[in-house]
């Protein structure tokens, strides 16, 4: 009987931190995390001017860490972060061939890291989850040298689609609203995740010296910068969508931008 009760403690605590991971994607679909991995390392070095080969990346709100074990393979320091330890711990378990990154239960709003410690930061979907938005991006300047860069892809109020639940218009409700659609769909009790509209996104960012859109200029590269979707358009359509990157990347859920402290 011991030995039952034990198992099925352990099979208890290992589904409750899978479900954990469920709620945000982090386990159906690992290729594309290290896709996602790939094309923010490649846009750190081309638009963050970031020297992967020699550098500290920071990865906040890392999750289970995928992204954060792509990253390891390209910079000479990567340390992911998170709040939520079931999280870090599958970090931490999981078996993978390649650098090690090393993984910290930290929320980020309060990194535990020094002034200037970092030459990137990662901060992928993750400023709707935060208590304090602007501070977290306060945060991440801190802890960036000068020079410094971060990756920072946001979403915002007027989703079509909400990009955790996917549900369409959710982000879009009263907070009384977007609840009541949590519970009649069985997606949960609470819509927790709190966008900002898109012309405020501006004003997170107010740290930075230098605040660049880049979504168009990766949209533009479909196959180097991995988005699937796009490079499997047909050929015809191809220099259209090359002409109108910008329209395209401003109706996308998803804006990336490159934050860079002054030098």
């Amino acid at each position: 009987m011991g030995v039952v009760a034990v198992d099925r403690g352990a099979s208890m605590s290992e589904q409750r931190r899978d479900d954990a991971l469920a709620r945000y994607g982090f386990l159906g679909d690992p290729e594309g995390r290290l896709a996602r991995g790939r094309r923010i390392a490649r846009a750190l070095a081309e638009f963050g001017r970031v020297d992967l080969p020699r550098a500290r990346v920071l990865d906040i709100g890392c999750s289970a860490g995928l992204i954060t074990e792509e990253l390891a393979r390209h910079a000479r320091v990567v340390v992911g972060v998170d709040p939520d330890i079931d999280s870090i711990r599958a970090a931490r378990a999981r078996r993978h061939d390649g650098p090690r990154p090393a993984f910290l239960v930290a929320a980020g709003e309060r990194l535990p890291m020094p002034d200037a410690t970092f030459d990137a930061a990662v901060c992928n979907h993750v400023y709707e989850h935060a208590r304090d938005p602007f501070a977290l991006l306060r945060e991440i300047h801190r802890v960036l040298r000068p020079g410094g860069a971060c990756y920072c892809a946001t979403g915002h109020t007027l989703q079509l689609v909400e990009p955790h639940h996917r549900l369409p218009l959710l982000s879009m409700l009263p907070r009384r609203l977007a609840d009541a659609w949590m519970r009649a769909t069985g997606k949960g009790r609470r819509y927790e995740e709190r966008f900002l509209p898109p012309w405020r996104l501006r004003s997170l960012f107010a740290p930075f010296d230098e605040v660049r859109l880049v979504s168009p200029a990766m949209l533009r590269h479909p196959v180097h910068y991995e988005f699937p979707a796009i490079a499997a358009v047909p050929s015809w359509l191809k220099p259209l969508m090359q002409a109108a990157a910008v329209p395209i990347a401003l109706c996308a859920p998803t804006w990336i931008w490159m934050l860079r402290r002054q030098p």
